[in-house]
């Protein structure tokens, strides 16, 4: 019997590794454990935009009822509530990225797999990439009414080195979170119970880890033995928010007397959006008389902060609150 050799098809051979390189990005990133398609994710996937054409998604979110209802036998035909829905917009761009090998001679010096070398190199730059746009899309232009700050200042101008990160912030945040039922930040269902999650930077975390309050909820914190994703590499938990570390949350020398400012974040459900448009790319391409190899990879996405105007006027932050505090050097 002759041999039989079966080729696969360049195309679904860079589909395969476009898929792949994609994947093993967004499983990189710090974001990725928050990350999922239903609304009680903290950073939501929506998809609508790989089936139809467009450059932006539309979010839509209906308003609840506030009338006070009909008793006895009044009359409700003629006094029926109208629906309300507030909405915003993700918008989704190409982003793409390549590298080039130097050419043959330099691959003859070593037995790497340039192709898998380009893969990983790729997708630690775009885990990078997904991070530091999620944190700036949630860190910019806070609204005034999802915003705390440190000890006693008032703004971010004021705050300085006293003010720091402690167990008390975290109760302010969770109370503006939840101080009004019609527009609260929805907290994360895991297990039947209502779930935060507070991300800060290693400066907050020391100021953090020095208060005795801190010390003392982790004794009986116990949330090792918890299998879900939002409690992996947590630093630990204060009443009922979930604590973590990452070094990519964005710190400024903003405060009184340049003070540096750590931009902590305070997460609730649909905290954020990623709208993703077509599926990954991976393309490769010669140069030089074939002598140079070089790797791309893209794909069409955007991200974007949960914003709706509650009042049909002001834009309020969704499901974040930014909490900033003193974070300076040791």
């Amino acid at each position: 019997m002759a041999n039989t050799t079966i080729t696969v098809a360049p195309n679904l051979v860079q589909e395969a590794w476009a898929k792949a390189t994609w994947s093993a990005g967004i499983h990189k990133a710090f974001f990725d454990k928050f990350t999922g398609t239903d609304a009680g994710s903290i950073i939501q996937v929506k998809e609508e935009l790989k089936k139809d054409k467009g450059d932006s998604i539309n979010i839509p979110l209906l308003m609840p009822l506030t009338g006070a209802g009909i008793t006895g036998d009044n009359m409700l035909e003629g006094n029926e509530e109208a629906l309300i829905y507030r909405d915003f917009s993700v918008h989704i761009d190409q982003l793409r990225n390549a590298v080039r090998l130097q050419g043959k001679m330099d691959e003859q010096k070593t037995q790497i797999n340039m192709r898998q070398d380009a893969k990983t190199a790729l997708s630690d730059w775009l885990a990078t990439k997904v991070d530091k746009m999620i944190f700036t899309a949630l860190t910019t232009s806070p609204t005034a009414n999802r915003t705390v700050y440190g000890g006693s200042a008032t703004s971010e101008a004021t705050l300085a080195a006293a003010d720091k990160f402690t167990t008390d912030i975290i109760g302010k945040a969770k109370r503006m979170a939840m101080e009004d039922e019609n527009t609260m930040v929805k907290p994360v269902r895991i297990d039947g119970v209502d779930t935060y999650v507070m991300v800060i930077d290693q400066w907050q975390a020391r100021d953090l880890m020095n208060d005795e309050k801190w010390m003392e909820a982790q004794e009986h914190a116990n949330i090792r033995g918890e299998k879900n994703p939002i409690f992996t590499g947590a630093l630990g938990m204060y009443n009922g928010v979930v604590v973590h570390q990452c070094n990519r949350i964005p710190r400024t020398e903003t405060g009184a007397s340049s003070c540096k400012v750590g931009h902590a974040l305070f997460l609730g459900a649909q905290a954020a959006v990623m709208a993703v448009g077509a599926e990954p790319e991976w393309n490769e391409d010669t140069f030089d008389y074939k002598n140079q190899v070089g790797f791309e990879f893209g794909r069409i996405f955007g991200i974007a902060k949960s914003q709706f105007k509650y009042d049909g006027t002001n834009l309020t932050d969704f499901g974040c609150i930014n909490v900033l505090t003193s974070s300076v050097d040791d």
